[in-house]
């Protein structure tokens, strides 16, 4: 309790501190990027909190707990991810029912932003023309405006959605029907009203792709502005995690796989079905063209068990835009072979043939990656 007063009160001394000359609508080209940031969303079972772990290339060194540092505030519960659009960052933090926006190289506060409504709980963001959009966990998608920081609008979409992506005029939603794990929806299926949400950011209007035998269970969404692809998690039991392209008001299915990146023309797809315990020799590393969806790359690591470049539990992967770096997040593991989900957990950097270049250390529960670009104007 003392912790959440704490921070409820470090929301509002901080939700005024913006300024709102800044519309982002036009963010200039990107030179080169300097580093990355994991997002760390912690383990509230185990009580290990949240944070960002700041990567400079420059140096090679990782910095823990990089918002804490900087602000001296806690970041919350439930960090989920961050996008970093024209001169600002965005991190969604589910538990805590915040949308902080910072300063993209220090993690300096701007503002906090906290849904309420029927529209909370932000778990996912994108950006187009000026706005950020964060899918909410309760069924919403919210438009924030990046000159007054605000949400100017919320669209309802499918249940319990999470990752999206925006591929031309539309956002591509995985409405995961996450909360009916149990079978407890009319029909009795688990996650029996999974969905995809086709929303024209134009006309704020959507559509759904609802059969779940095309859409089982959908949580993550990557695209390269032009396609859209999502991946199916499936049941957990018979029916596999499976990567899938959102093509119109359809789906055409590229493979099995539990996580992806979308970069260019190419599809990287790490295929790590959860078991009890971790089977590292079993996953698969493969790379799709993003336009005919056939293998380019049977295996787009270099890794051997016998030294660092070993992933044993993967639970992120990123490309980087520029240098097309590979960056891959992984749990530890027991002696049992059981993923150790309140640990610290590792990241490998690989170039973009694959070769192994380090490793460095992240907060428990990493799940995502942002890149820091140098813009040209800097």
């Amino acid at each position: 309790m003392r912790k959440s007063l704490i921070l409820a009160s470090a929301l509002l001394m901080l939700g005024g501190m913006a300024s709102c000359s800044d519309d982002d609508k036009a963010p200039e080209a990107v030179e080169t990027t300097t580093g990355f940031y994991t997002i760390n969303g912690g383990n509230k079972k185990s009580k290990v909190p949240a944070s960002i772990t700041a990567y400079d290339y420059a140096t090679g060194r990782e910095t823990q707990d990089a918002f804490y540092a900087k602000n001296q505030v806690r970041i919350g519960d439930g960090a989920q991810k961050a996008i970093i659009y024209g001169s600002k960052m965005y991190i969604a933090m589910y538990t805590s029912n915040v949308i902080w926006v910072v300063e993209p190289e220090t993690l300096g506060i701007i503002k906090s932003i906290q849904p309420t409504g029927e529209a909370t709980l932000p778990r996912a963001l994108a950006a187009k023309n000026g706005k950020v959009y964060v899918s909410m966990y309760t069924g919403y998608v919210a438009c924030v405006d990046t000159a007054s920081l605000t949400i100017e609008k919320n669209i309802k979409v499918g249940p319990n959605p999470d990752q999206i992506a925006i591929a031309g005029d539309d956002l591509i939603v995985a409405n995961s029907d996450g909360q009916n794990s149990k079978g407890g929806a009319s029909d009795g299926v688990k996650y029996g009203n999974s969905s995809i949400s086709i929303v024209n950011l134009s006309a704020w209007t959507q559509t759904e792709i609802k059969d779940i035998d095309r859409v089982l269970n959908p949580t993550d969404a990557a695209s390269n502005g032009e396609e859209a692809f999502v991946i199916c998690k499936g049941n957990y039991e018979d029916q596999p995690s499976v990567v899938k392209k959102v093509v119109g008001n359809d789906v055409k299915e590229v493979c099995k796989g539990t996580l992806m990146a979308c970069q260019g023309d190419e599809l990287y797809v790490i295929n790590a079905p959860y078991s009890k315990t971790a089977t590292p020799d079993k996953y698969t590393y493969q790379v799709y063209s993003t336009k005919d969806l056939k293998l380019k790359k049977e295996k787009f690591l270099q890794m051997s068990p016998d030294n660092d470049s070993w992933i044993l539990s993967p639970n992120c992967v990123a490309v980087d835009p520029v240098s097309r770096d590979i960056i891959v997040l992984s749990y530890v593991l027991d002696g049992s072979g059981t993923a150790q989900y309140a640990l610290p957990m590792y990241g490998n950097i690989y170039d973009k043939d694959g070769a192994f270049k380090k490793r460095f250390e992240c907060g428990a529960g990493g799940r995502a990656i942002t890149f820091i670009p140098k813009r040209m104007n800097q």
